[in-house]
């Protein structure tokens, strides 16, 4: 029997805040900050996470278009900022569907008034292809301004399918792009070797990997370990895992220490170096001194 490994710290860059319909619920009304602060700390602590990235829902209502979209931005960064120690970062949304200009002037305010971090796209919720020519606008504009760009690659949905991470990947070879739920499926694995080689401006997410032939550990093998983020597609309603399965794999994983290491912190500190200052300044405020960043 492996041994369970020990790390420093453990930060998630896939952790949304909003509802998720599995079919068993619908999604109604205020849809993206749902779980109350403490609730959402609790949930952390009992999977040992040190802090996350948080990323809106995608099922939120868009009756009034970007009139939604401004809220559902202004609340992920509100959450963000009323616990820095356990929410350093913060990704927006800009909805491809939109007119260009309003995502311009979107993306501005996000800069410049609500200082995001990044910006998320979940094209199966958008109704569009990761491919799609509005996709291509909106990353470039984004790389522009120095954020990294996070492409859900849900392995069931043809609009994220991995051929259209390449052509979208490789036509901007400027932006950082992170492929979330990279490793979701069988199929997806073999395509995630693909794209790493021919696409050195892509990083991958460990979501809901696909545990058979042990791919993450066969991935660090080929590329390293500086190209993969720890995250677990939690959301904050309702609750995914009894305890996140991508976790258990690092923890007992023979890959070197300073490799896990990487993957469950160093890589999303590198990425985030904002979060340092961030999390060690709220965590003076609140007189912590063990806040782990380092």
């Amino acid at each position: 029997m492996p041994e369970r490994r020990h790390v420093t710290r453990v930060f998630d860059t896939h952790h949304h805040v909003g509802e998720l319909a599995l079919g068993i619920e619908e999604v109604t009304g205020e849809a993206a900050v749902t779980r109350k602060a403490d609730e959402h700390r609790a949930m952390l602590d009992d999977f040992g996470i040190t802090a996350v990235a948080v990323i809106p829902g995608f099922q939120y209502e868009r009756t009034r278009g970007i009139d939604d979209t401004r809220r559902i931005n202004t609340d992920i960064a509100s959450y963000r900022d009323a616990d820095r120690t356990r929410f350093p970062v913060a990704l927006g949304i800009l909805e491809p569907l939109y007119d260009l200009k309003a995502n311009e002037e979107e993306l501005e305010r996000l800069v410049s008034e609500l200082q995001i971090d990044g910006i998320a796209w979940h094209t199966r919720y958008q109704a569009v292809a990761v491919s799609d020519r509005r996709m291509h606008q909106l990353v470039e504009r984004v790389a522009d301004r120095g954020l990294p760009c996070y492409v859900h690659m849900f392995y069931e949905s043809g609009l994220e399918s991995p051929w259209m991470l390449i052509d979208l990947a490789r036509a901007h070879p400027e932006a950082t792009i992170v492929a979330l739920d990279a490793f979701s499926g069988a199929t997806n694995v073999r395509w995630m070797d693909d794209i790493a080689e021919r696409c050195p401006n892509v990083l991958f997410d460990t979501a809901i990997a696909f545990p058979l032939l042990r791919p993450i550990d066969s991935f660090v093998e080929k590329f390293g370990s500086e190209r993969l983020l720890f995250g677990t597609d939690s959301y904050a309603k309702p609750l995914l895992y009894n305890y996140p399965s991508s976790l258990n794999e690092l923890l007992y994983s023979p890959m070197p220490q300073q490799d896990l290491e990487a993957i469950l912190g160093g890589n999303f500190l590198r990425l985030f170096p904002q979060a340092v200052e961030r999390i060690e300044a709220a965590s003076t405020e609140r007189g912590d001194a063990d806040a782990v960043t380092r």
